[in-house]
């Protein structure tokens, strides 16, 4: 007969013992999960009542303050309840407060008496208790409230024992002398409809020096209640942001379980709950219902499933099991097939392995304690042909450090192994030859164990010829170096905060590194370079794209430069953004000949060529999107008369003034420019006719006021034009020009607008 291990019944056996196996753990986890959940969902319902336990106790202690404050002082103003309230910083520590109120006592029949004296406050000169008549002999004003918004001021002067259920509550606290909680109200002038629904804290306060052993004694002292507005769901969330959410919870008003009860409701949308609990919340003389609802109290939902995977994985794993053990059977008779095998594998993996040790790229040495070199790879051999097999006594080499010293015979790495038993990694050493160049390399060196940590048997170097990386290494240092001292290169943060830069880029802005590292690249910003270029810009590199333009800078001591400008994003190895990297080059001499191009010499204005460029340029926006585009043409009265009497010098002169007087009234998006001679151009940009016409009218009386030198006072006239559908440039220049000839004709110094006659279409 067979053994049983040899029996092809074992899988199914192995088989079936794992089934049993993983349907008894499952079912052993599904009950501790109930058990838990159990537990976790008690603890957090205990949790959730003791934070309403406290929050509410938090209103009461405000109140209390409130009560102590108002015991410790005869009378109290408008001004020190608000200063109370701030110091309790009201919107911070309890952000559930609609109101805190202060609520005197006030007879009936002193109603008239109270009003006045509360109107003497001229902040609450309209004072009055409303509703106007009141059955009762005595009336629970609202007096003082804070915080003083648009909305609980509307609610001053209310006499809150109008109403059945807070006079009620407002009695019953004067006669128990403490606290009471009003049953769910709504709060009228709240404007949120989701914070209409609260309740009331009322808290009693006395007059001093009265007994209050009894009912009748309280009410006789009594002087009036302070309480808090409490809104319901800024209350009730508050305790959500201290819990972990897991347990949602609904709050009644009474002990009855209805949608007319109901206070708070955490999570509308759970409607049946796997987990559910209700408890009666009793504080205050106040009765609650919490019921408490979740779905699941477990942090990681797949807890659920967990005896499902367990069932699962050892389905499988009985599988595996026996699936494997079947395959052990199958195999056995050809173990000794595969150990033959295997033996000839290793065989010639160890071929191959030395074949790779002699043909490797780096060298490697094998030393033994007495300083013989026992393996060496062809590498090692090429790299020092001249060695001996014996590294003990004089060299055949000079081994040098990068500082071109010698290195000691203890220095070497194979004997501080030796010595230390630790390995020495990076080592450089230059190898220096008679007859053959200098090598430099890298090195590593590791001890080799015999049987043990504490017997080195022999170490093992490995050797890299570094030479041609160091003669790269330099040769590119020489060109970083280039680049900083002649390419203009700053790398900055996301938030622009310089990083690096080039000595370069000291150079044209004037600044060292140690003053533009760690500053913003807004140091450089130039103040006419309008905020929309800079906006543009951050947009498309913080989009990962790169921009590309010309800017003006502002050097240390306040000139500008212009640059030619690339910013792209810099990446890490990881792809996330990290900062940018800006390339310039300096384009200052290329931007004053352009300037100089489009320029009048003499006024420092546009000239005439620019001028037509601007005029298409804006003519064809009024003509595309419909907006309005206007022109004035100056000219100075009796010009020529100034170059015959005084001479061209003094006429130069007066056309340089006049220039600086004009513009210093026009805004920054107008053009202004010298058209020829004495005459100038105004180009006014979204401007009206009317606009144009009383800028026109403005400027003739500043140039009529204006001292010119040597000459005194001068006039100019205007003639204005604004943009018609089908104009052109010619057409708007003739009823200009047409404009300032009948100034001219009208006596000069004044302003006249264009006559325009419309050409129907035939």
């Amino acid at each position: 007969m067979k053994r049983f291990w040899e029996s092809t019944l074992l899988p199914w056996f192995i088989l079936l013992l794992g089934l049993l196996f993983s349907l008894l753990m499952a079912w052993k986890s599904y009950q501790w999960i109930e058990n838990v959940e159990a537990i976790r969902f008690d603890a957090a319902s205990k949790e959730i009542t003791a934070l309403i336990q406290k929050e509410l106790d938090s209103h009461v202690q405000l109140l209390n303050s409130s009560a102590a404050f108002i015991f410790a002082s005869e009378t109290i103003t408008r001004n020190e309840w608000h200063t109370f309230a701030k110091m309790h910083d009201l919107a911070i520590n309890f952000p559930s407060l609609y109101a805190l109120g202060y609520v005197p006592l006030v007879e009936a029949s002193k109603r008239e008496a109270y009003e006045k004296k509360m109107a003497e406050d001229s902040a609450m000169a309209q004072y009055k208790i409303f509703p106007s008549s009141s059955s009762h002999s005595t009336l629970f004003p609202i007096t003082y409230i804070e915080p003083f918004t648009e909305q609980t001021v509307q609610i001053l002067g209310y006499d809150m024992g109008s109403e059945a259920m807070r006079r009620q509550n407002i009695e019953k606290a004067l006669k128990k002398g403490s606290v009471t909680i009003t049953p769910k109200i709504e709060f009228v002038k709240q404007a949120q409809a989701s914070e209409k629904k609260g309740f009331i804290i009322y808290m009693p306060f006395y007059y001093r020096h009265h007994s209050l052993q009894n009912e009748a004694e309280r009410l006789a002292a009594a002087k009036g209640v302070v309480y808090s507005a409490i809104k319901v769901n800024t209350f009730f969330e508050n305790i959500l942001k201290a819990n972990d959410g897991l347990v949602s919870f609904e709050v009644y008003d009474c002990e009855s379980l209805s949608e007319e009860t109901l206070l708070y409701n955490s999570n509308s949308q759970l409607t049946k709950p796997r987990l559910e609990r209700s408890v009666v919340f009793t504080s205050y003389d106040t009765h609650w219902t919490l019921y408490f609802k979740a779905n699941s109290v477990l942090h990681n939902q797949l807890n659920h499933y967990f005896p499902h995977i367990q069932v699962f994985i050892g389905i499988l794993f009985s599988i595996l099991l026996s699936g494997w053990v079947y395959a052990l059977q199958r195999t056995r008779s050809r173990a000794y097939e595969i150990a033959e095998e295997k033996t000839k594998q290793l065989s010639e993996s160890e071929a191959w392995v030395r074949l790779l040790f002699k043909t490797m790229q780096e060298g490697i040495i094998v030393i033994n304690r007495e300083g013989v070199i026992t393996e060496c790879n062809d590498t090692a051999e090429k790299m020092l042909p001249s060695f001996n097999k014996t590294l003990n006594g004089d060299l055949p080499w000079k081994a040098l450090h990068e500082d071109g010293s010698s290195f000691l015979p203890e220095e070497l790495p194979f004997m501080k192994v030796l010595r230390s038993g630790e390995s020495q990694h990076g080592i450089i050493m230059g190898i220096q030859r008679e007859g053959y160049p200098l090598v430099w390399m890298q090195m590593n060196a590791a001890p080799i164990y015999l049987h043990h940590k504490d017997n080195i048997s022999a170490v093992v170097l490995t050797l890299s010829d570094i030479t041609n990386y160091r003669k790269s290494k330099y040769k590119l240092e020489k060109y970083l170096s280039m680049i900083d001292k002649h390419v203009i290169i700053s790398t900055t943060d996301l938030k622009g905060v310089i990083t690096e830069v080039s000595e370069a880029f000291c150079k044209i802005s004037g600044y060292s590194k140690e003053e533009l590292i760690g500053a913003n690249h807004s140091i450089v910003r130039h103040a006419d370079v309008p905020s929309s270029v800079y906006e543009q810009m951050w947009k498309a590199i913080k989009s990962g794209l790169i921009w590309k333009g010309e800017l003006k800078n502002r050097h240390k001591d306040g000139s500008a430069y212009w640059v030619e400008t690339i910013i792209a994003p810099r990446y890490d190895e990881d792809y996330p953004l990290i900062g940018y990297t800006a390339i310039r080059t300096d384009i200052t001499d290329k931007k004053r000949v352009e300037e100089l191009s489009i320029t009048d010499r003499l006024t420092g204005l546009y000239n005439r060529l620019k001028l037509d460029e601007l005029f298409a340029y804006h003519l064809s926006i009024a003509r595309r999107h419909h907006t309005p585009f206007s022109i004035i043409l100056l000219d100075i009265d009796k010009f020529k008369s100034v170059n015959d009497i005084y001479g061209h010098q003094v006429g130069d002169t007066i056309l340089q003034e006049f220039a600086l007087c004009v513009k210093a009234q026009i805004r920054s998006e107008d053009i202004f420019g010298r058209w020829g001679g004495e005459e100038f151009l105004l180009l006014l940009p979204n401007s009206t006719l009317e606009n144009a016409s009383l800028l026109a009218e403005k400027l003739r009386l500043c140039v009529a006021s204006f001292s010119f030198s040597q000459v005194g006072m001068k006039t100019a006239s205007f003639g204005v034009a604004t943009f018609h559908e089908g104009d052109d440039e010619k057409s708007m220049m003739v009823r200009v020009d047409e404009a300032l000839y009948r100034a001219k004709e009208n006596g000069r110094n004044c302003v006249e607008v264009e006559i325009y006659t419309c050409v129907l279409p035939l």
